[in-house]
C-alpha cells in the first residue's frame, strides 16, 4: 500500500469485503448504465451482499432517465428554437427563450425539477438497508454511495475535464443571456450577441451528442464500485458491533450519473429533513482522503458545518488518513448535492487531490484502483461513525 499500513484496520476482512465488492461491481458485472439492467444486477448484487452481513437490505424503485444529456439536450434545444421562427413571432420566440431559462434554473435548484420529472419513464432502484442502534435512537445517519457508472466522452477527456465545471457554467449563463436578449433581437447589436451566444450552445449540444454517439460505457471502479465497497464494509462491521445511539441508514444510489436521481428519490420519498448523510464518492484513488466543504457548479452549497467539525476532529487524531478540506472539488454534482439543496445536513468523502483519477474514462478499471486509497477512506468512515455517535456532528 506504500502509504497506509493495512494493520491499523481493526478487521482486516473490512478491507477484503470492500474490494471483493469492488470486483464484483466492476469486474463481475461491468458497466452499469443508469436505468440499464447492469445497473439493476448491480442493487440485487448489493443487496444480497448486505443481507449475507447480516443487514436486511430491501430494493425501492424510482422512475428515471439514463443519462444527464437528456434535460440538458432539451434546454439547449430549447434555447436554439427561436431561430428556427420567424423573427416576426417575437412572442414566441422570448417565449422559448425564457422557458429554457426556466429550465436550467428548476434543473440546477435539484429541489423542482419538472422537466426531469417528465423525461423520467425507465425503472432504477435504490438499495435500502438499516441497522438499529444499541440502545434508544438519538440520531440517523445514513451511508451513501452510488453503483452506476457514467460513459466517456471529450468532455471527459484527461485534458479537457478539468474544463468542464467552466464549461456547464459558461453554457448556463449563454442559456442565460439568450433569454434577456431574445426581446430585443429587432435591434441589430442584440441580433449579432445573439447569433455568437447560439453558436455557443450549439457547440455545447454537439459535445454532448458526442458523448452520446461516440463514448463508451466504463466499468466504474473508483466511480464509484469504490464508494459502493466501502459502505458494504462498513454495513458489515457496523451490523456485528452496532453504534450506542445512532441509527445507520445504508444507501446505494441508482442513476447518479443521470443527475444525482436516486439520491433525490430517496429524499423526496421520506423525511429526512433531520438526518445526517456521509457520501463516498471515487474513494479508489491514491490521493488525500477529502472531505467536500463546498460542492456545485452555478449553485454552491456548504456542507453540513457539524459533519465538517466532526470530520476535522478525525483528520487531527488521525494525520496518516491523509484527510483533509476541500473547498473546490474535482467534478460536479454528488449525492450529498440534493440534500444540501434541499436544506439537509450532509458530507461527502472522496479521494482525489485536484483531480479524480481516471474519471469517466475507459481506464476506470480494478487495475487502476489504490487499496491504499480504499483502506485509508474506510477507517476514515469508521472513524467519522464513531465521531458522529458521540454527537461530535451536533
Amino acid at each position: 500500500m506504500g502509504d497506509f499500513d493495512e494493520t491499523s484496520i481493526a478487521d482486516r476482512a473490512d478491507l477484503e469485503t470492500a474490494m471483493a465488492t469492488i470486483a464484483e461491481l466492476a469486474e463481475g458485472i461491468g458497466p452499469r448504465r443508469p436505468t440499464g439492467p447492469e445497473e439493476r444486477a448491480a442493487a440485487l448484487a448489493l443487496a444480497e451482499r448486505l443481507r449475507a452481513a447480516g443487514v436486511d437490505a430491501g430494493i425501492e424503485g424510482f422512475a428515471a432517465y439514463s443519462t444527464f444529456a437528456a434535460p440538458f439536450a432539451v434546454i439547449l434545444g430549447t434555447a436554439l428554437a427561436p431561430v428556427l421562427l420567424p423573427r416576426r413571432w417575437r412572442l414566441r420566440r422570448a417565449a422559448l427563450a425564457a422557458l429554457a431559462a426556466a429550465g436550467l434554473l428548476s434543473e440546477g435548484s435539484l429541489v423542482r425539477t419538472p422537466l426531469s420529472r417528465a423525461l423520467s419513464r425507465r425503472p432504477s432502484q435504490n438499495v435500502v438497508a438499516t441497522i438499529e442502534p444499541r440502545e434508544g435512537v438519538r440520531r440517523t445517519l445514513c451511508l451513501v454511495a452510488h453503483m452506476d457508472s457514467s460513459r466517456s466522452g471529450i468532455i471527459f477527456h484527461p485534458r479537457v475535464v478539468g474544463w468542464m465545471p467552466r464549461w456547464i457554467a459558461a453554457s448556463s449563463m449563454l442559456v442565460l443571456l439568450q433569454a434577456a436578449l431574445e426581446p430585443f433581437a429587432g435591434h441589430a447589436p442584440a441580433r449579432r450577441l445573439l447569433a455568437a451566444v447560439r453558436g455557443g450552445l450549439a457547440a455545447s449540444l454537439g459535445l454532448l451528442g458526442e458523448r452520446e454517439l461516440r463514448g463508451i460505457d466504463v466499468d466504474g471502479a473508483n466511480d464509484n464500485a469504490s464508494g459502493c465497497g466501502v459502505v458494504v464494509a462498513l454495513a458489515r462491521r457496523l451490523a456485528a458491533d452496532p453504534p450506542r445511539s445512532t441509527r445507520i441508514v445504508v444507501l446505494l444510489t441508482g442513476c447518479e450519473e443521470a443527475g444525482t436521481l436516486g439520491a433525490q428519490a430517496f429524499r423526496d420519498s421520506r423525511d429526512s429533513g433531520d438526518w445526517l448523510f456521509l457520501n463516498f464518492d471515487n474513494v479508489g484513488g491514491a490521493g488525500s482522503v477529502r472531505f467536500l466543504r463546498r460542492e456545485g457548479v452555478i449553485a454552491k452549497w456548504h456542507a453540513d458545518a457539524g459533519l465538517v467539525a466532526a470530520a476535522e476532529g478525525v483528520s487531527r487524531r488521525r494525520p496518516e488518513l491523509r484527510m483533509a478540506a476541500e473547498d473546490s472539488p474535482a467534478g460536479l454534482t454528488y449525492d450529498s448535492s440534493p440534500i444540501h439543496a434541499a436544506g439537509g445536513r450532509a458530507l461527502t468523502l472522496s479521494v482525489q487531490d485536484g483531480f479524480i483519477p481516471d474519471l469517466h474514462q475507459p481506464s476506470d478499471v480494478l487495475a487502476n484502483v489504490a487499496r491504499g486509497g480504499v483502506a485509508r477512506t474506510l477507517v476514515a468512515g469508521a472513524e467519522m461513525v464513531a465521531a458522529i455517535d458521540r454527537g461530535e456532528a451536533g
